[in-house]
């Protein structure tokens, strides 16, 4: 090694040289790292003991001062730089689907409302036919004789009774209607903000679950075997009682059938997050009004 150290060499091998032997410096003179790390440990010792520390305590001494203000500061600066790092990232990805989304947003919707349209058609098709099988029918009569088979279309339109358009067109109304029509009003975006500094990826169209909830906290609940937080309301244990929130909701609930619709999901755990209604009013605003959650993102 000492050969090695003598050795005088020029350009890139230089270099090369001088930065092998700055690395084995160590290695070549263990002696003297040997003794300053005995002379650290010595001095790591003796300080404590100069401020009347006992000897027992010493790391306990060392761990206070690990948990110094200015140590709590730069855990708060790296935490902070960390969320800053997570919201730049989130934005920049929203900033790229956006983009995405304004370059075929016509296709997209030429698809959709196609698919709409034929759907609507099947299912206007389906209940007129239903709706003629019922009107147009034999009907049954006692002490009479069963009509001949070669009995035409015609005679037996005849033998129903008359009855107007608007009534008929109120039963089909009738048949066509569903739940997932009435059970809120105007357009789901009527109901919630949008905000991209929370840790949530949000949907281009809601999910829907529908079913019998089982509360399990405060803002969170099960329908369907999925686990859901409310949207946009923040139930701080600080100042709300958790405890009293979750009562509040079952109370609420009363084991009665919710609409829910998952508007966004978290993104580092992709818990989903959702809307959800009970007989026309919007669960999370509720428990908002009765102050056992703060407002975050409703509207």
């Amino acid at each position: 090694m000492k050969e090695w150290a003598q050795l005088r060499v020029s350009g890139f091998l230089g270099l090369i040289h001088k930065l092998m032997m700055f690395i084995t410096w160590p290695f070549r003179h263990w002696k003297f790292m040997l003794l300053a790390l005995v002379l650290l440990i010595i001095a790591m010792v003796v300080i404590p003991l100069v401020y009347d520390v006992k000897f027992s305590d010493i790391p306990s001494w060392y761990k206070a001062k690990m948990t110094h203000p200015f140590m709590t500061v730069i855990k708060n600066n790296v935490e902070n730089l960390k969320r800053m790092t997570e919201q730049k990232i989130t934005q920049s990805v929203d900033t790229v689907k956006d983009q995405m989304q304004k370059i075929a947003p016509e296709i997209k919707t030429t698809e959709s409302a196609k698919t709409e349209t034929k759907e609507k058609i099947r299912f206007t098709a389906w209940n007129v036919a239903k709706f003629n099988k019922a009107k147009y029918q034999k009907p049954q009569q006692q002490n009479t004789t069963v009509a001949s088979k070669a009995q035409t279309f015609a005679e037996l339109k005849k033998a129903t009774p008359n009855r107007n358009e608007s009534e008929e067109k109120e039963e089909i109304a009738v048949i066509q209607k569903t739940p997932e029509e009435s059970y809120y009003e105007g357009e789901l975006e009527d109901y919630y903000a949008v905000r991209r500094d929370l840790d949530l990826m949000y949907l281009t169209q809601s999910e829907k679950l529908y079913g019998h909830v089982d509360v399990v906290g405060p803002n969170s609940l099960y329908i369907e075997n999925t686990f859901i937080y409310l949207y946009g309301i923040y139930t701080n244990p600080d100042i709300y009682n958790e405890q009293s929130a979750q009562l509040y909701l079952e109370k609420l609930i009363d084991n009665q059938p919710v609409h829910c619709d998952i508007v966004a999901y978290s993104i580092q755990s992709q818990t989903p997050t959702a809307l959800c209604f009970l007989n026309g009013r919007l669960i999370n605003q509720e428990l908002v009004d009765a102050d056992y959650a703060a407002d975050i993102a409703l509207k």
